[in-house]
């Protein structure tokens, strides 16, 4: 079973070119609460729709590689 998580290199890239330094500026861009960036980037949490469809929104969809890896299980 394949499944995604994050790209915390690419993501750390993306955000500071974008100038979203903070979990709660990254949370207003993408229109998902800060708690969920928070345990999303964590490991706590997989990445869900709502934190996908946000990482393509504040970022575009050109750029879903370079924020999420998929890992098969």
């Amino acid at each position: 079973m394949a499944t995604l998580t994050i790209n915390h290199d690419g993501l750390k890239k993306l955000r500071e070119q974008l100038g979203s330094p903070t979990n709660e500026t990254l949370a207003r861009r993408m229109k998902v609460d800060a708690a969920t960036v928070s345990r999303v980037l964590s490991g706590k949490s997989t990445p869900g729709a709502s934190f996908i469809a946000g990482a393509v929104l504040a970022f575009g969809a050109t750029r879903f590689s370079d924020l999420f890896l998929v890992v098969d299980k």
